[in-house]
């Protein structure tokens, strides 16, 4: 797999009308949508929001979703999935140096806990989305618990 970079677009809690619309309007189709609940949520206006969407406007893989923290300055996010926590952490590391690390790489709350993130803010001001495979979610797997 090729790396490339998806736009990640946040919401203040209309992201599943936004996407609708989008894919309405250009085409294209929802691969993925997850839901904040009683178990994951950090707000408790996040309950049945958007967590994190998968989609395609025409040919262009975005992401997003419902944010906590939505504000104008920062709606529009760069996500990178990365083959490995090991390839994650070396981008952090570099993209760290003059920025600032807005949450560390860890595991996603269920049910996306299959995959980590980190939040990191280069010294552009840009806000990057690192995402990786959780390597502790398939030892889960593969002990079948």
């Amino acid at each position: 797999m090729g790396i490339s970079v998806i736009p990640y677009l946040s919401f203040n809690g209309n992201c599943e009308e936004a996407v609708n619309t989008y894919i309405d309007l250009f085409g294209g189709k929802i691969l993925f949508i997850s839901r904040w609940d009683e178990k994951n949520y950090e707000q408790e206006n996040q309950i049945g929001k958007v967590m994190h969407v998968e989609f395609f406007v025409g040919d262009t893989h975005m992401s997003g979703g419902d944010s906590y923290d939505y504000s104008d300055s920062n709606n529009v996010k760069l996500m990178i999935h990365l083959e490995s926590k090991e390839d994650a952490l070396r981008c952090i590391e570099k993209l760290v140096e003059g920025g600032k690390e807005i949450s560390p790489l860890r595991p996603h709350p269920e049910p996306d806990d299959s995959g980590m993130g980190a939040i990191i803010k280069d010294k552009f001001g840009y806000l990057w989305i690192i995402t990786c495979a959780n390597p502790d979610y398939r030892a889960k797997e593969s002990d079948g618990k």
